[in-house]
């Protein structure tokens, strides 16, 4: 399991690495977290349909989407900065507990979109 949540981890600094250099004008389409996550969940044969790991999935999927396209809103309620936000806060979580468990709040969050 602490594999899999060091991939995890790694995949999430991964993707902000990756929005801070598109943003910057280094517009790397190729990059494609939902194959990434593929990857991982083959891998580790973990279903990121379910519970946490689908929430942690629709994170990043609406982030990296956003950050293609230049949006700063993911949802009326919910900014691309609040993202970024959640993300470096999950990957502190991942970091530190070495567990999938999001905050209520992220939770509640990610539930409506």
């Amino acid at each position: 399991m602490d594999q899999f949540i060091i991939e995890l981890g790694a995949l999430l600094e991964k993707t902000l690495a990756w929005s801070e250099e598109f943003k910057k004008g280094i517009r790397n389409y190729a990059f494609d977290v939902d194959d990434e996550i593929y990857e991982i969940s083959r891998k580790y044969n973990k279903d990121f349909n379910k519970d946490d790991l689908n929430l942690f999935y629709n994170l990043l999927d609406f982030y990296c989407d956003a950050i293609k396209h230049d949006f700063k809103r993911i949802d009326n309620n919910y900014s691309v900065l609040q993202a970024k936000s959640d993300i470096e806060t999950l990957k502190n979580i991942l970091g530190n507990n070495f567990v999938i468990e999001l905050p209520k709040d992220l939770k509640d969050r990610l539930k409506n979109i």
